[in-house]
C-alpha cells in the first residue's frame, strides 16, 4: 500500500513540474543556409526536370485499354482535382500515373487517399518535368454558358 501512495506521489509532482514549464523555440541557421537556398532555386530554374514520385493508378493493355484509361483519369480529376494527372503509353500498356512529389513520403501521404477509391495504386519512381502539361491543362472543364437576361419589352 505504501508503495502505491509513493508512487502516485511522485507523479503527482512531477506532473506539476511539467505543467509549470513554458519555452520558446530559436532556430539558429549558419548564413551560408540562406545561399545554398539560393542555389538550390536558381539551379530547379535552369534544370526543371528532377527525380521524383508519381502514383500510378491505372495500367492495362488489349482492346480498349485507351478508352477505358481515358475514362480512369477522367473519374480521377472528378474527386482529385487539385492533382495533377498524366496519361501515357509504353507499349503495351497505357498508364494513368498522378502527381508530381518530390519525395517517396509526399507521394505516401496522397497514396492514403487515392487508395481508398483506387485500391490497386502504387508508388513509382519518373523524371518529373513539370514543363509537360497535365490532362486538367490539356482538356480544361468547360464553363457554363450563362445567358444574359432578356428584357421583356412591351410593344
Amino acid at each position: 500500500m505504501r508503495i502505491i501512495a509513493l508512487s502516485a506521489f511522485f507523479m503527482v509532482l512531477f506532473s506539476i513540474g511539467t505543467l509549470a514549464q513554458q519555452g520558446s523555440v530559436n532556430i539558429v541557421q549558419p548564413q551560408e543556409m540562406d545561399s545554398l537556398l539560393v542555389r538550390d532555386m536558381n539551379w530547379h530554374l535552369e534544370n526543371p526536370q528532377w527525380e521524383g514520385y508519381r502514383i500510378q493508378i491505372y495500367f492495362e493493355a488489349g482492346n480498349n485499354s485507351k478508352r477505358r484509361a481515358q475514362d480512369v483519369i477522367e473519374g480521377f480529376i472528378m474527386e482529385f482535382n487539385d492533382i495533377p494527372a498524366y496519361l501515357s503509353f509504353k507499349e503495351p500498356y497505357y498508364r494513368v500515373r498522378v502527381g508530381n512529389f518530390h519525395t517517396r513520403l509526399q507521394a505516401a501521404a496522397a497514396i492514403k487517399e487515392i487508395s481508398k477509391i483506387y485500391s490497386g495504386a502504387f508508388i513509382v519512381r519518373e523524371s518529373i518535368n513539370p514543363e509537360i502539361p497535365s490532362f486538367q491543362d490539356l482538356n480544361p472543364p468547360e464553363q457554363e454558358k450563362i445567358e444574359p437576361e432578356q428584357e421583356n419589352i412591351e410593344p
